[in-house]
Order: structure tokens, then C-alpha cells, then sequence
């Protein structure tokens, strides 16, 4: 976070020698935006314990209710998207960290330059900043690469945490639904009793949505942000003729990936309202045989109560705002 912070004054000083343009303010708004998620990060993680209590109290309510198989594939999805996102977040660093390279190298050349070490020539044109107040040395290089990595995965952890709680809400809500769709002809009458359990399930769920949404809140709207000013950023350049051949296959990836992060935050986030919302289509298939007191009691819930996640109120993250944005 203070190197983050060390990189923003360094930014800004730089703007003011240059002057700012759409292109070269991307550096400082990139530091600033880590640096902000790292703070909320952190603040995240000093309120999480009582949310986490909460968590566990929900999943003693569902897990004994929930078959093996179920849990094992929710596991595998999880371990799936993580393992798939950090991956791809990794191998982007490497491609920006290559095209870098590669044009430094092509730069050298051109301009007939003898290069006595590479990482000297590659840290004074990189780290130019720091290496004109202290000698070049290799640990020192190595120190401000790994935070810059550190700082671009702040973007993925972001996007990631949203993208894995919004998973697990709605998971259990797809729980409620599967107990309840036996219901849906009619043949089977469940009791009073029944319908009873699925509202306070439902009230449980929906309590956990909104504590949750107040931590994730802040977030939300940075990812949202973040990614939607990416998105505008990386389609300005892409069609701009590239240095060179390894830019132009970083700028490629980097911008498929981009729109599959913003597209798996926005439909994940969504699908925690869509879920949250579908036993009201079983509950209006039964018949009026199987009607009681508790059912239209749970009925008139699903079709009052919003539960949806939201960046701190000023927008819900539903499928019509998923559509909106997207289309």
C-alpha cells in the first residue's frame, strides 16, 4: 500500500512535467485504484469475523439438508474459477512484462545504444525515478517488480472475493428452490409446516444478503467502475496500430479478459437476486389445493422483499442491470 502510495505522488509529478492526456493518466489512476481497493481490502478483512460467524451459522442450516454431490461440485466450481482467474491474471503480468521487454529492446537498438546489462538498461528506463537516487541493484529491481505485481492482482482479488460470495449466496438459495419444485404439480401437498421452514430459510438467506452487501458495498462499486473504465480504455487504444507484435497479443488478452471478469461479477452478482426471486414461479404453478396460510405468507415475501446486491444503493446488481450494461 505505501509503495502504491510512493507511485502516485511518483505519477503525479510526472503529469505535471508532461501534462495529462487520456493515455498517460492511466499510471496514476492504476496506483490510486489499487491503492483504494487495498484499503477496503483491509477493512474487509478487519470486519470479516462476525459475517464469517454468521456464514457458519446459515451453513449449519443448509448443509444437512444439502447432498454430497452437491457440495462437491460447488467445490470444484469454486476451485475452478479461482484457479482460472488467477491464472489469467498471472499470465497478463507476464505478457505486459514481456512486451515491455521486447520494446525496450527494439528501442535500444534503433537508437544504437550499448547495453553493457540488460536489467541495468530495463530498471534506469522502468524505474528511472528510483535509480537516479540510489545505485542500480538487483534486490532493490526485483522489491518494485514484485509489489507491481502485488498491485495489479489487488484488481483480481477484488473482482474474485465479489465473484465467489455471490456463488455461494446464490447456491443457497438454489438450495431452497430444489425443495420446494417437488411441490410444483400439485400431487404432493406439503404441510403447513413446510412452508413455514422455507420462509425462515429464505428470511435467513436474505439477511445474510444484505450483511454481506454492506461489507461488499464499496467494493462493488470499484469493480464496477474499474472495469467498465478498462473496458473503454483498452477498446480506445486496440485500434490504434501496436510497437510491435507482442504489444499488440498483450493488448488482445488483456481486453478478453477484462470483458470475461466484468461479465462473470456482473452475471454471478446478478444471479444472486434471480435466485433469490425463482421459487416465487414454483410457489404460483401449485394448485389451490395446495394452498395454506404460510405459502401466501412466503409468497407475498418473494414478491416484496428485494434481494439483491448493490454498490451502496445508488445501483442493483440484477439481470436487467447486467443486460443494460453489457448490451
Amino acid at each position: 500500500m505505501i509503495v502504491g502510495l510512493v507511485m502516485v505522488y511518483i505519477e503525479y509529478e510526472r503529469l505535471e512535467r508532461i501534462g495529462a492526456n487520456a493515455n498517460n493518466t492511466i499510471g496514476i489512476l492504476f496506483y490510486m485504484d489499487t491503492v483504494l481497493i487495498m484499503v477496503l481490502l483491509a477493512n474487509l478483512a478487519r470486519k470479516w469475523r462476525p459475517l464469517a460467524l454468521e456464514w457458519e451459522r446459515v451453513d449449519r442450516e443448509f448443509l444437512a439438508k444439502e447432498a454430497s454431490e452437491v457440495k462437491l461440485s460447488l467445490r470444484k466450481t469454486v476451485w475452478f474459477t479461482s484457479g482460472v482467474m488467477i491464472m489469467c491474471a498471472l499470465l497478463e503480468h507476464l505478457l505486459s512484462k514481456t512486451a515491455g521487454i521486447i520494446n525496450q529492446s527494439h528501442e535500444a537498438k534503433f537508437c544504437n545504444w550499448e547495453i553493457q546489462s540488460f536489467a541495468h538498461y530495463y530498471a534506469s528506463r522502468q524505474y528511472a525515478f528510483i535509480f537516479k537516487h540510489i545505485p542500480f541493484n538487483l534486490p532493490v529491481l526485483a522489491f518494485f517488480e514484485y509489489c507491481n505485481a502485488a498491485l495489479t492482482m489487488a484488481w483480481t482479488c477484488q473482482d474474485l472475493l465479489i465473484i465467489l460470495i455471490s456463488m455461494a449466496l446464490s447456491h443457497r438459495f438454489r438450495q431452497i428452490y430444489a425443495q420446494i419444485q417437488p411441490f410444483s404439480s400439485g400431487i404432493v401437498i406439503a404441510a403447513e409446516k413446510f412452508w413455514s421452514d422455507i420462509r425462515a430459510q429464505h428470511s435467513l438467506l436474505g439477511q445474510l444478503v444484505r450483511d454481506s452487501n454492506r461489507l461488499l458495498a464499496p467494493l462493488i462499486i470499484t469493480s464496477c467502475g474499474t472495469n467498465l473504465y478498462l473496458l473503454c480504455f483498452l477498446l480506445l487504444n486496440i485500434s490504434k496500430k501496436q510497437e510491435s507484435l507482442a504489444f499488440s497479443v498483450n493488448l488482445w488478452f488483456s481486453l478478453s479478459y477484462l470483458i470475461l471478469r466484468t461479465t462473470l461479477v456482473f452475471y454471478h452478482t446478478a444471479m444472486v437476486n434471480e435466485t433469490a426471486r425463482a421459487p416465487l414461479v414454483i410457489c404460483r404453478r401449485i394448485p389451490n389445493i395446495g394452498w395454506c396460510l404460510e405459502l401466501e405468507r412466503l409468497v407475498d415475501q418473494l414478491r416484496n422483499e428485494r434481494v439483491s446486491l448493490s454498490g451502496m444503493g445508488f445501483f442493483h446488481l440484477t439481470k436487467r442491470t447486467m443486460l443494460a450494461v453489457l448490451v
